[in-house]
């Protein structure tokens, strides 16, 4: 892609493959243009190679291969949209996929990664028929049976009824939390880049072992969230200190996509509606991100990072949803289900795929 002529067609197959769908929201676009444009910290350590596969010189898959030095062994297809019916130009791809992973000595292709994971990962695989929380992809579901055949990596959401988000059962352990010098604080937007970098490295360190996971710059994280500084305020990010010590935190936000008509993205239009009062349309909530450095796990410092988000959402939304949740992390599920009677269940589902050389 070196024209604009080429990458306005690139990103355009997406409005055309979902025009007639009313449940989609563009929650894509922004983020590929970083990559199209080289306006992302993340192609200082890969390589991005974008392509279109044409049938009579029509557009009808368009894809790109990022070679991440991160993630040292494995050739990821990243930004997928095809058209239905549409089983050879898929298979031509994952052709050009596997001879060029077996040029670099490469082991593994992945599909449906968005390049990391802080950008998304996966294809929709239930609940077609409902509109995505922002921050969570929408995809038909025909895209599943384009990979039949390589080995699924699933993930779940998570589900909170916010009228039974309730911890009154739980306040010897919030005590007890207290007790052990414990303290969470909303973030300080004025100190925005402190905030972020304590968002980075707090995330660096929860998720290591994590699946596809790779370590992030603070310019790769900032670069993603200085955007929505807009929309956002410091109650959206919540952070556990010991000891004046960032040691965990909890991100959340309203569902912008309520305020988003079908098959458009958050923009200048969305932040009027806001303006203009229409956070009180909004009845969902996103909790985008929980990171808690491993030396704190299991000190109850997740219950006191729900507890302050109770305090938040309580009265202003109906539901709450979280992703995505790998099917192995068990001790994630594990946790949702032990708070099943305050509401929490797991919701939608979403395959990626790999497949080793």
């Amino acid at each position: 892609m070196s024209t604009r002529r080429e990458i306005k067609q690139y990103l355009n197959i997406t409005r055309l493959i979902y025009r007639d769908c009313i449940y989609y929201r563009d929650s894509m676009t922004d983020i590929l243009k970083m990559f199209l444009y080289k306006k992302t910290a993340f192609i200082e350590h890969s390589e991005f190679l974008p392509f279109l596969i044409e049938d009579q010189g029509k557009p009808v898959l368009r894809a790109a291969f990022i070679i991440d030095r991160n993630l040292s062994d494995c050739l990821i297809i990243a930004f997928f949209e095809a058209y239905e019916h549409q089983g050879a130009a898929v298979e031509l791809m994952l052709q050009k996929a596997r001879e060029l992973a077996k040029s670099r000595g490469l082991k593994k292709i992945i599909c449906g990664l968005a390049a990391h994971l802080n950008y998304g990962v996966g294809f929709l695989a239930s609940h077609f028929d409902v509109a995505p929380c922002f921050g969570l992809g929408y995809t038909p579901g025909y895209y599943l049976d384009y990979f039949r055949g390589m080995r699924e990596v699933n993930f779940t959401s998570i589900q909170v009824a916010v009228d039974k988000f309730d911890f009154a059962g739980e306040e010897g352990l919030l005590k007890r939390i207290q007790q052990r010098g414990y303290t969470f604080r909303t973030a300080d937007f004025s100190q925005l880049d402190r905030e972020i970098a304590i968002f980075t490295r707090l995330n660096n360190l929860s998720y290591q072992g994590q699946q596809w996971w790779t370590e992030r710059t603070f310019s790769e994280d900032k670069e993603l969230l200085y955007p929505f500084r807009w929309f956002l305020s410091g109650e959206n990010l919540i952070i556990a200190e010991k000891d004046g010590e960032p040691v965990g935190l909890l991100l959340w936000y309203p569902d912008f996509n309520q305020l988003v008509a079908p098959g458009q993205c958050l923009g200048i239009s969305t932040l009027i509606k806001l303006k203009l009062g229409g956070r009180r349309r909004i009845d969902r909530f996103k909790i985008a991100d929980i990171a808690v450095h491993p030396k704190f796990q299991g000190t109850g410092i997740i219950l006191g990072l729900f507890e302050r988000l109770q305090t938040l959402v309580k009265g202003r939304f109906k539901y709450g949803e979280g992703g995505w949740i790998a099917a192995d992390n068990l001790l994630s599920r594990g946790f949702a289900g032990r708070w099943r009677d305050l509401g929490c269940q797991e919701y939608k589902q979403y395959k990626a795929f790999e497949t080793e050389l």
